[in-house]
């Protein structure tokens, strides 16, 4: 429908819709008077039947009556249904698909004459992808040194280490205490906090250093207050700039001790019969690591590229909303699965979520542009890839695969990891004619 062009649709109302943007439309929409006291007297028949009114029986309450004792609320709820299907008729018989119920701006109604009104939504914007065959992008070759096995071998060695417990002494550097801590902040700036059972390193490259130092010397069950302050720029938001007051328990020292690397070692993971088979697997699992590696970078290198050839793509508002929303969700579940309670936390999640709307547009133009190119060259994925997905994803998390699979459609998320799918094989067939 060309801006501005009024028509009848199926349902006898008057349409206009005009472009107030590229993404988004507003209509105007006029229904026949007929149409509209054909309505109210329906909602007069159904007060009627249910209203009970002194010298008349249930259901004979003259119209006359009901209209002067209820015409107010009749009128009301006759511009309601008359709206709610008007704009769903004239919306369907335009070919247009709202990304959000519409927004009611305006109507205008008296008694016994058509009904007028005005709704704005937002629509995905047409698109024609510009420049998919200039895309040139380079997939590097996966390159696994001797180092980079050596540290996958050791990272093995450090998660089957054993922690011995020490006696007769207190705290060293480099041993592993367990401890129960307590921390208020100075100055009433936070909420006070505390962790049970928590096992820190005392070694140069700990997590926890301000708190390493001030046990030094402390025996098992040992109780040790002290305070810290913060730099300005500490990586925990919440500590940065604060003075913290600790209250801290030894509980056990432990030492930490490392398996030899040899046969046994390998034996001990799995099926492993040696060292030198453990050692192969390890480069077999880097090198397919590293593949995607390389194929996610060149997938990021076809984006900038893609993007660069679309710069005036426009990006309807309720997407980047959706889009940054999903992005705050992440963070929240991050944060959970850290054992942090978000509600506790002093975070500005206005700022959180309006620095999150640049990167959630640019994804949304992403994914504008790939599923036009989607469109437009006919690119599908599979059921069973969607599915294979799936059930990866199901094994990754140890969960069942079909309670996994329905509780993704429950909470949308089944479609978009297909969406997902659908973007990736799009950026695959791209590359495939980029590196041709």
């Amino acid at each position: 429908m060309a801006p501005d062009e009024t028509v009848r649709d199926e349902a006898g109302l008057q349409v206009s819709v005009t472009d107030l943007a590229p993404a988004r439309k507003s209509m105007a929409v006029r229904v026949p008077a007929d149409q509209v006291a054909a309505e109210y007297d329906q909602s007069c028949r159904k007060y009627a039947r249910s209203l009970k009114v002194p010298g008349f029986r249930q259901g004979k309450v003259p119209q006359h009556i009901i209209r002067q004792r209820f015409g107010r609320e009749i009128e009301q709820e006759t511009v309601e249904h008359v709206i709610e299907h008007a704009l769903e008729s004239a919306v369907k018989d335009a070919g247009l698909k709202p990304l959000r119920a519409p927004v009611l701006k305006e109507y205008a109604y008296k008694h016994g004459q058509p009904l007028t009104f005005t709704a704005e939504f937002e629509v995905l914007p047409e698109v024609r992808a510009q420049g998919t065959r200039d895309i040139r992008v380079k997939i590097a070759e996966p390159a696994v040194t001797d180092r980079m096995v050596s540290d996958a071998l050791e990272s093995l060695r450090e998660r089957a280490a054993r922690f011995d417990p020490v006696q007769g002494r207190g705290v060293q550097a480099g041993d592993h205490v367990l401890i129960d801590v307590s921390g208020r902040f100075e100055a009433g700036e936070g909420e006070p906090f505390e962790r049970k059972n928590l096992l820190i390193d005392t070694g140069p490259a700990g997590p926890h250093p301000e708190l390493a130092g001030p046990l030094h010397g402390a025996a098992p069950g040992e109780n040790r207050e002290f305070s810290v302050s913060y730099p300005g720029d500490h990586a925990a938001e919440q500590l940065a700039g604060r003075r913290v007051t600790y209250a801290v328990a030894v509980r056990e020292i432990k030492t930490k001790r490392l398996p030899e690397l040899d046969d046994e070692f390998a034996r001990d993971l799995g099926t492993f019969a040696t060292l030198e088979d453990l050692r192969r697997r390890v480069t077999e699992d880097l090198t397919e690591r590293e593949r995607r590696r390389a194929k996610d970078d060149a997938r990021r290198e076809a984006i900038e590229q893609l993007l660069r050839s679309n710069p005036d793509v426009p990006v309807p508002d309720v997407m980047v909303d959706e889009e940054a929303d999903r992005r705050i969700d992440d963070l929240v579940r991050s944060m959970v699965a850290q054992g942090m309670d978000p509600r506790r936390l002093e975070v500005d999640w206005d700022d959180i979520r309006e620095k999150q709307r640049e990167p959630a547009a640019r994804a949304v133009r992403t994914a504008i542009l790939l599923d036009a190119i989607a469109r437009e060259q006919k690119i599908s994925i599979a059921p069973e890839a969607l599915e294979r997905a799936v059930a990866e994803e199901a094994d990754r998390r140890r969960e069942g695969r079909e309670a996994f699979r329905a509780k993704l459609a429950k909470d949308g998320r089944l479609q978009r990891l297909e969406e997902q799918l659908l973007r990736e094989r799009v950026l695959d067939i791209l590359l495939g004619a980029a590196n041709t």
